[in-house]
Order: structure tokens, then sequence, then C-alpha cells
């Protein structure tokens, strides 16, 4: 049977992806952006919304474009970056990020969750990221969000089991993305060649990336599979660092992810 699929965030990147994917699998797909008169290269047969995901009546407002359609799969895909120092970055740009990446994402679930519940039936899927297990250094606003986000996730998920259900995590790796991060740090600061450094590095990173069909492949897949692990990870060394990261101390993960970004001891 074909599946209705609603994805945030489709004008680009991962969300684009996943629609197309879903589009050749016959699905009906519903995305959103911020602006859906501004895309140029819209997907034929897919409807666009707006949605501002830092702001709970553009939420809500979309919803109601929504709630008396059957919505068979929601994809929280939607999310911003950023980079800089704790002491560099102000409480606001914290305070942003958490609305679009953590309680917008909350926000537009609870929605779907009693029409999913009373039919005993439904898909969840949030995209997260490794840094969501990983922290790495001047992404501590990002590292954040999606340190939330994964706790939320598995357990809105034992949550939903018995309800039939499905809500699935999955988080990305070096994946080839078009997000930019905001970067908060003055030229002036003694943390600017550090954080400055690390942006540089995950430029570099970008360009030699895997492509957006590694995160669309776990999509599908969790989407027409029956059962489901909590989790998935994928894109460039994703598979092995989450092994790792079972098998060695905090401390010397640590060093690793240290000496990979270039800072020094």
């Amino acid at each position: 049977m074909s599946k209705t699929v609603f994805i945030t965030g489709i004008s680009r990147g991962i969300g684009k992806t996943i629609a197309e994917e879903c589009l050749k699998k016959g699905y009906t797909v519903i995305g959103t952006c911020r602006k859906p008169e501004s895309v140029s290269d819209k997907l034929e047969g897919t409807e666009y919304l707006p949605l501002d995901m830092s702001d709970e009546k553009s939420i809500e407002a979309c919803w109601e474009q929504l709630k008396d359609r059957k919505i068979d799969v929601l994809v929280n895909n939607a999310g911003q970056s950023q980079i800089g120092p704790v002491e560099e970055t102000p409480m606001e740009k914290y305070r942003y990020l958490f609305e679009v990446n953590f309680f917008g994402i909350i926000k537009l679930t609870q929605y779907f969750l009693p029409q999913m519940r009373e039919r005993r039936s439904g898909t969840i899927i949030n995209i997260g990221s490794l840094t969501g297990r990983f922290p790495l250094p001047y992404y501590s606003s990002y590292c954040a969000t999606k340190f939330a986000l994964s706790g939320y996730s598995q357990s809105l998920r034992s949550e939903m089991i018995d309800f039939g259900v499905k809500v699935v995590l999955i988080e990305p790796n070096d994946i080839k993305t078009t997000i930019v991060p905001d970067f908060n740090c003055r030229e002036e600061a003694e943390y600017f060649p550090y954080a400055d450094n690390i942006r540089q590095s995950v430029k570099a990173k970008m360009s030699v990336a895997d492509s957006t069909t590694k995160i669309s492949d776990k999509v599908m897949f969790a989407i027409e599979s029956a059962k489901t692990n909590p989790v998935y990870v994928a894109g460039g060394n994703a598979s092995f660092m989450a092994f790792i990261q079972r098998v060695i101390p905090r401390s010397l993960a640590e060093k690793v992810i240290r000496k990979t970004y270039g800072l020094g001891k």
C-alpha cells in the first residue's frame, strides 16, 4: 500500500534526497521548508508547506493543513548547526538552536502522536548526528541538541512500542550536506584559531564526504521494515566509531577526536 510521508527540510541536502527516494517508491510526499516560494527546483509530485521549526505558531499553522490527512511517516530532518566556543556563543544562539533542533521537533511530533496511537500504526524517524554520542570541541550547542534528541527519541520509542508506532533515530557522520554552520567567534578572541581550525576541518571533510543517499537508504529501511533497531548510524566511519565507543575509554576517545580535528595536546 502507498504511504504518505511528511518530511521537514526538503529544499536541499538529506531531506531532498529522502523525498526523492520516497517518490521513487510511489509514496505521497509532503515536505516543508521556510519559504517554499523561493525553491526553484521543486520535486515534481511533492507538496511543499512553509514551516519554521523555531516558531510554535508556524508549527501549529503547518499542522492545521495536515490534521485531516493520514500521515504514515514523519521524518524530522530539518535542523541547523553552530560552531563556536562556549564563552563566545550568546545564550540566544543556544536557545535558538534548541528550538530548531529539539523543541520544535517535540512540538511537531506531539501533533502526530494521537492519530498514530489511535491507528496503532505509524513511523517516526528523527535525523540526529553521531555528535550526539561523540561531542566535538567548539560544537557545544549543536552536540547538546543532538544528545538531547538521542535521549528523547529512544525514550519515545519505548513509549510507543505498545501502540504499534515505530520510532527510529538515524545518526549521520561525514555526509555531504549544504548546511553551513553559524560561526560564533570574534577574530580577536583567543579561541579564534582553534574554532576556525574546526570550521576549516569540517569544510574540508564535507567536500569529500559520503552522499546523502547513505542516510536516505537508512530512512527507507526504517520505513519498510517491520522490525527496526532504536538507532542506526551511517556515513564515513560511523559504524567503526560507534563500535569503538563501546570498547575504549572516554579519555582516549577525546584524544582521538582532538587529533582528528588538528587540536593541540
